[in-house]
């Protein structure tokens, strides 16, 4: 019983170091590539890096280009639709004349 409980201590505690470890390599990779000279960050890079620093991601455009896209449903696609569902419920619904 101890011995097994042991061993479920050392690996639990492995399993925290080792994911310590890898979040501490991953936060000083990031924190590398923020710090490239300006020459070789790309132009999308660099539109992205200044979106962030401004706080903002121009929602306001994209939900202008939603709402623009957007087609209201003409009364033919609404006549259609009733037409279809009233055929689908006569269906179900058939008079028996026994």
């Amino acid at each position: 019983m101890k011995s097994s409980l042991f061993s479920t201590l050392f690996l639990v505690l492995g399993l925290t170091i080792a994911q310590a470890g890898h979040t501490a390599a991953i936060s000083k990779s990031t924190n590398s590539k923020t710090a490239l000279p300006a020459e070789k960050i790309s132009l999308i890079e660099k539109a992205i890096h200044q979106q962030k620093i401004e706080g903002k991601l121009h929602s306001d455009d994209n939900l202008k280009v939603l709402t623009a896209l957007k087609v209201a449903p003409t009364q033919n696609f609404f006549a259609s639709q009733n037409q279809s569902f009233t055929r689908f419920v006569q269906a179900l619904f058939t008079p028996n004349n026994s």
